[in-house]
């Protein structure tokens, strides 16, 4: 059945819009998504911005290449000042926007206003601003702590507190403990160093088991962070925070992770709201009385409840259903009330721990943390952002070198930190100090052995690949006799793989990407025709080839050296 033309406007681009405007683009639809960013922000990986794991731009994804394949999708980034029901349509900074079915999905702000000197004297982690901000104020006061020559006040600039004992501080406690560690073992400063949790219930996690829940606290008081339970924020000032049991905790850095209120449009005075400002919706997720509006994800109050907790997977299935409905109305039919389906629930804590909560497998340590990580990969948009993350983790677990990098290059895409940061200079000179001692301008010889191994890798792919031009038909026959599909189009992509991956070697250019490519092509072609366990003959060519993977993976950590094109870029 063709679809009525009416226009569904979404305002808000989090997991539940992205998610139905991109169900609805499928089925064809008119569709006009509104944000005040041009990416939706992946946000359960902030934390591993704001403690130097990742780049900002490793997880966000531009919206305009989420719908590029859909003329019936539009997208507008602007900030929605209201809305007015009675007459459809939304207010923004570029005008009036009319709309025939609305979708609210806005999503949530940290709730700051009921303690004094919250919204002063904390930094949160809600946006993408927020975690680069708060990558750089830790750093700040670890290079002014190093600098610092008295031992209280150096001990008062490491001291951090973060409060609320979901996944999100529970996280955060867990990669900020591993970053002091990496920035301050050097200096032998790292036991000067504390991280204070800070919870107002009796159990850390309280969306987990108790099991689960002692594990989390368990491990986090191993890594060396200090567990408050039972105690609540009444006042936050310069020197630090006020608790309700009477004590103080003298800290210059406070980060918020407790409490969310809904961040919507004003003109709220015609809809019913439950606490923090959520908006009452139908079973259909429908708002009574407006039945051309709709709400999702953490902006909507759904009766009963039924224990939603704010988390990524419930505002995609929300998507998912207000989607469904959405078309369901427009083709006449009976739209489906809405049921969550509780697929189990992960958090990491830190390198190597995390936990696995679901009906059939419940897991902590290595596994649960394993699993966090793929099911992050999974659901992270674009496969340019799952390689950079998934490399960026797995130098994580090699070396735990994930400090270093993302604190000594400034982030020249982020306005707000255009100005000269004197914490990443001072890593940054350091780095710089320490590189000179390796590849002195003055001892050219050294500067271009990195070139001469590189040529030697190269050369090693070029001669494969020309052996496989002028022996192609023979090639394809020992491609086709292991059963894989096409295997003229395996063996051209062989080659073409080889070639670019090689040619990047030599020249130096885009160096990275050209040994990430080699290795990925390796690996595969290792275990399918050098798998020496299935053949004993194969063990020097799969030896070889694991040689050579570790080889570029080398390169690809320690980069191309002086003497190639990416060094003078």
């Amino acid at each position: 059945m063709a679809l009525k033309s009416d226009r569904i406007v979404i305002v808000g681009a989090g997991f539940g819009g992205l998610t139905a405007t991109r169900l609805l683009a499928k089925a064809g639809a008119n569709v006009l998504l509104i944000d005040r960013n041009c990416y939706h922000t992946f946000i359960p990986l902030l934390y591993q911005v704001a403690t130097g794991l990742l780049y900002p731009h490793q997880i966000v994804y531009p919206l305009q290449s989420a719908f590029k394949k859909y003329p019936n999708v539009e997208f507008i980034q602007t900030n929605v000042d209201r809305i007015n029901y009675e007459y459809q349509w939304v207010d923004t900074d570029h005008g009036q926007i009319r709309y025939d079915i609305l979708v609210i999905a806005t999503g949530s702000r940290p709730q700051l206003d009921h303690i004094p000197g919250a919204a002063k004297y904390s930094l949160t982690l809600n946006t993408l601003e927020d975690a680069a901000v708060v990558r750089h104020h830790i750093v700040d006061r670890i290079r002014r702590a190093i600098l610092e020559p008295e031992p209280i006040d150096r001990a008062r600039l490491l001291t951090f507190v973060i409060v609320g004992g979901g996944p999100t501080g529970v996280e955060l406690a867990g990669g900020l403990i591993d970053q002091l560690r990496a920035l301050l073992g050097w200096r032998r400063l790292f036991p000067l160093a504390k991280v204070i949790l800070v919870h107002s219930g009796d159990r850390l996690l309280p969306n987990f088991s108790q099991g689960f829940s002692a594990y989390c606290e368990r491990h986090l008081r191993q890594l060396g962070v200090s567990v408050w339970l039972n105690r609540r924020v009444l006042r936050v000032n310069s020197q630090g925070v006020e608790l309700d049991t009477g004590e103080a905790i003298a800290a210059p850095t406070i980060i918020w992770t407790a409490g969310v209120q809904v961040d919507h449009p004003s003109q709220l005075d015609q809809i019913s709201t439950a606490a923090k400002g959520k908006i009452i919706v139908e079973p259909i997720l429908r708002v009574p009385d407006h039945p051309k509006v709709y709400a999702i994800g953490d902006v909507a109050f759904l009766r009963p409840d039924h224990g939603l907790s704010g988390i990524a997977p419930e505002a995609i299935q929300q998507g998912e259903a207000v989607a469904t409905n959405i078309l369901h109305q427009l083709r006449g039919t009976s739209p489906q009330p809405f049921r969550y389906i509780d697929k189990g629930k992960a958090a990491i804590i830190s390198r190597y721990a995390g936990i696995l909560s679901c009906d059939r497998l419940n897991n902590t340590g290595f596994l649960g943390w394993l699993t966090w990580l793929v099911i992050h990969m999974c659901y992270l948009p674009g496969w340019r952002n799952r390689l950079t993350v998934g490399y960026n983790w797995f130098w994580d677990c090699v070396l735990g070198l994930r400090l270093l990098k993302p604190i000594i290059r400034p982030y020249r895409e982020i306005a707000f930190l255009n100005s000269p940061d004197p914490a990443i200079e001072f890593f940054k000179d350091k780095s710089q100090r320490k590189r000179s001692h390796l590849l002195s301008q003055d001892n050219w010889i050294m500067n271009y052995i990195p070139l001469i191994g590189r040529a030697f890798l190269a050369t090693i792919f070029i001669n494969s690949s020309v052996s496989k031009i002028l022996d192609f038909a023979a090639t394809e026959e020992m491609i086709a006799l292991r059963g894989l599909p096409h295997p003229n189009l395996m063996l051209l992509g062989n080659i073409v793989f080889q070639l670019v991956g090689a040619f990047s070697l030599i020249l130096g250019y885009k160096t990275r990407w050209g040994a990430i490519i080699l290795i990925l092509f390796l690996i595969p072609t290792t275990l399918v025709f050098h798998n020496f366990l299935d053949d004993p003959a194969q063990k020097t060519a799969f030896l070889k080839n694991l040689a050579l993977i570790g080889s570029l993976m080398m390169v690809s950590y320690f980069g191309p050296g002086p003497v190639s094109l990416d060094e003078r870029v």
